[in-house]
């Protein structure tokens, strides 16, 4: 044989592993996939809303923190959350199933079998804030109150009596109400119906009842906005909760500035208009990227241009901090803009409140236009056209609670 004998290749660095052979921590890592929970028994309804949850960094961040003498419920969400880091494996929440049943006895409801029945997403997403607003802290502040809650200014006055000055009253809210009419097609519509109502009651100077209209508007916006489509209500033939059916469209970004008062209006209006212009920019030079592909005369140093680099957006956030208003800029926890981005969809299959399914739909922030769909145990990545989808019109999957963050740089 000519020649000699060359170096023979070297074992490679790190063993190669097979997916059958890695942990799941090793497994999340690779696959990149959320944690699922496991149904215990018509649970979605809970797991369903745990996941939206669990989406707000806030509320993971500060459990992590927390500490207390008596193991609670707060301690059982903080075990759950733990036990779904790191892992593709599906969690088994009957530790914290059993602190809540034991808590609020009416998720503990059974059957004439002996069936657990299904609940109301809603109703277990409001008791577990409520307790949460309670026990979760942030700096010695309320972790609810802090990020999830806004506050509203509230009047009431009657035409009968043009007289009789209107009355005032602070509000505080964790979610606003989106009613649901035959003319109701667009989340704005039945958010601002459900600011206005009308109400009956004894007026000191008619001395008698009077019918009086109670107008809502909004004082503080908080970083996480939570929205109730308002599907559910009583029939008294059935004796059983039954489902608004209607289409209801709601969009990827949300402007409340309308349902704003004056005063606030006034504050957050400027930074608006700069998140808006920042929000041009960037979508130009993105624009302007993509072109570059195909013309080489707009590449950079024979580079594709970088659309928006760190010091870009170090810049554009220094703009939005000039414009902020100084009573916002101190309150750490509420929303400057008024412009919300949607980040969690809890929805309901079925035609009435005690059966069906309940799903959650969350944005993956680390693959544009993609989405975690959870259907309990089971995870997939979706594509973000599928949300649009769950505006309701018939007994397929309807938006019952979306939940908004604010939008940032």
């Amino acid at each position: 044989m000519l020649g000699t004998a060359g170096e023979l290749p070297k074992a490679p660095e790190e063993t190669v592993k097979f997916i059958e052979d890695m942990s799941d921590h090793q497994i999340a890592r690779v696959s990149k996939n959320p944690s699922g929970l496991v149904n215990l028994g018509n649970t979605c309804y809970m797991n369903s809303s745990l996941q939206a949850l669990r989406s707000i960094p806030e509320i993971k961040d500060n459990l992590k923190k927390y500490r207390s003498n008596n193991i609670d419920l707060t301690d059982e969400l903080k075990a759950l959350y733990n036990s779904m880091e790191g892992t593709s494996q599906s969690a088994i929440p009957a530790a914290f199933l059993s602190s809540l049943r034991n808590r609020f006895p009416q998720f503990a409801e059974t059957d004439d079998t002996g069936h657990y029945k299904q609940q109301d997403a809603e109703e277990f997403w409001t008791q577990l804030l409520g307790f949460l607003k309670n026990s979760l802290q942030d700096g010695g502040d309320s972790v609810v109150d802090k990020y999830l809650s806004g506050s509203l200014d509230v009047e009431m006055k009657t035409d009968e009596a043009p007289e009789e000055a209107p009355s005032q009253r602070s509000e505080v809210f964790t979610k606003l109400n989106c009613h649901i009419s035959n003319g109701t097609n667009y989340l704005k519509d039945g958010l601002l119906a459900g600011l206005t109502d009308t109400l009956e009651k004894n007026s000191e100077t008619l001395g008698r009842n009077a019918e009086y209209k109670v107008t809502k508007k909004i004082t503080r916006l908080p970083k996480y906005l939570t929205v109730q489509f308002v599907r559910f209500y009583w029939r008294r033939d059935t004796q059983k909760k039954s489902k608004i059916l209607h289409r209801v469209a709601f969009p990827q970004e949300l402007d409340v500035t309308d349902l704003c008062s004056d005063e606030l209006k006034k504050k957050i209006i400027p930074v608006r208009e700069k998140l808006q212009e920042i929000r041009k920019e960037e979508e130009d030079a993105r624009r302007s990227a993509k072109k570059a592909r195909f013309d080489p005369s707009l590449l950079v140093n024979g580079q594709q241009p970088d659309p928006i680099t760190d010091e870009k957006k170090a810049e554009y956030r220094a703009e939005v901090d000039k414009v902020i208003d100084e009573s916002l800029k101190s309150d750490k926890g509420n929303n400057p803009s008024a412009l919300y981005e949607l980040t969690a969809v809890v929805t309901h299959k079925g035609a009435n409140a005690d059966s069906g399914h309940y799903k959650c739909y969350v944005r993956n922030d680390q693959e544009e236009g993609k989405w975690w769909r959870f259907d309990d145990d089971k995870v997939s990545l979706i594509d973000e056209s599928k949300i649009e989808t769950l505006a309701g019109g018939g007994e397929s999957d309807s938006a019952l609670i979306v939940l908004y963050r604010a939008a940032d740089v």
